[in-house]
């Protein structure tokens, strides 16, 4: 594993990295309240057909896949902060886009556009720079938590401001928190990758030839493997589980609402509790990246056992849990087998294969349940993506060992 002089932990630290956790929990926070909303907006208002409403999801997916590699790299030319308040900024017009659309083409466009200037990768990177590898996953886990609370609380008051308004009440709405985000950022804010300028040793660890080098390591290239399998999975399940719990147990919307919460609140735990389990050694992220996939699997192929409200708790709660726990691990071994001079185009890569399982999980997942619901097989789909994180589980061992990384002192 990589070497690193310790950083002082404590309240210096937390000060830092908070204004990153408050920063990326309002941001999704607004997203959580907008996109419940806008499957009907889009439907109702625009439209849009089934495949229309995919579209619109997709769009951003693709998009950020190319703009999350292209925001850490920039972030590790130009710093940080100036990249964050980019995306901030931007998150704030596209939700105004977003609530103003008057056609369908329109709302597409809006929402890749928000896509491509997702800041995820790059506050990962700003507290990767802020905090030592002994404490790093902590501080990873935090800002995961941050990001499932705010889609936790978002659709809960996305679906009070759409009693009251409507979708353009809640866009609108959203558009404001952005931009009070923005701006407190901009005020509070530092610049975590300092302001002196590189030697030439450093400059050259950042260089293309370092990051492809980085890259194509076939360890590193297994765990970007590993993360698509698990995203798949786990999105499969994500967009077809309305279609499933309507088919076995007679669900409407509002009840799948409440399936979700329960599920995201597993998320949030897996985040904040392992947080303080994952320590800086390959054999506790291999352990716990095969406890999370294994979980995962597990739920997925519970799902044949389903009833009833109460038998659908467990298997929810351990999907939920189970891909906090990898995901988390994921951002780890990446973060922690990088230099400080690649963490965003590193990570950034991380996050466009994750951005990328999410635009082709809901194609993969929608064949899998029509072929399924034509032999009246519910359960069918969710058997074979259980296939996917048993296999993640499975290359552990290939990926989890320590990366050789040259790096300075930071």
């Amino acid at each position: 594993m990589v070497e690193e002089k310790k950083k002082p932990d404590g309240v210096g630290t937390e000060a830092k990295v908070g204004v990153v956790y408050l920063t990326v929990f309002l941001d999704f926070f607004a997203s959580g309240v907008v996109l419940p909303l806008l499957q009907t907006h889009a439907r109702k208002e625009l439209g849009a057909t089934g495949f229309n409403v995919g579209m619109v999801f997709t769009a951003y997916s693709l998009a950020s896949m190319v703009g999350s590699f292209i925001m850490g790299r920039l972030s590790d030319k130009i710093g940080r902060r100036p990249i964050i308040l980019l995306s901030l900024l931007m998150s704030s017009v596209t939700l105004y886009l977003t609530a103003i659309a008057p056609t369908l083409d329109m709302l597409i466009k809006a929402r890749a556009l928000a896509g491509f200037f997702s800041e995820t990768s790059v506050c990962q990177a700003y507290i990767a720079d802020k905090t030592s590898l002994e404490d790093r996953s902590r501080y990873l886990g935090h800002m995961g938590a941050f990001i499932g609370l705010g889609f936790m609380v978002g659709p809960a008051v996305g679906a009070m401001l759409g009693a009251f308004g409507g979708f353009p009440f809640a866009a609108y709405f959203t558009t404001v928190v952005t931009a009070l985000n923005f701006l407190y950022a901009y005020a509070k804010l530092d610049e975590s990758l300092g302001t002196s300028k590189q030697t030439p040793a450093e400059a050259g660890e950042g260089s293309w030839g370092a990051y492809f080098s980085a890259l194509f390591r076939p360890r590193f290239l297994l765990t970007l493997l590993a993360q698509f399998a698990s995203t798949c999975a786990f999105m499969g399940w994500n967009t077809t589980f309305g279609l499933w719990a309507a088919e076995r147990l007679y669900y409407e919307r509002k009840h799948t609402g409440w399936a979700l919460a329960w599920l995201a609140a597993a998320l949030v735990l897996a985040m904040w509790k392992m947080r303080l389990r994952i320590k800086n050694a390959p054999g506790m992220l291999n352990r716990a990246n095969i406890f999370g996939n294994l979980l995962c699997a597990a739920s997925l192929y519970l799902h044949t056992w389903i009833g009833g409200t109460l038998s659908l708790l467990v298997p929810l709660f351990l999907l939920g849990f189970g891909y906090g726990v990898a995901d988390l691990v994921y951002q780890s071994i990446v973060s922690l087998s990088t230099s400080k001079q690649l963490q965003g185009s590193m990570l950034g890569t991380l996050s466009s294969v994750t951005a990328l399982a999410r635009a082709i999980a809901p194609v993969i997942a929608g064949q899998l349940f029509d072929a399924g619901y034509e032999v009246e097989d519910f359960d069918y789909a969710y058997r074979v993506l259980a296939l996917l994180p048993l296999g993640a589980a499975i290359i552990a061992p290939l990926c989890f060992k320590p990366i050789s990384v040259e790096k300075k002192d930071q």
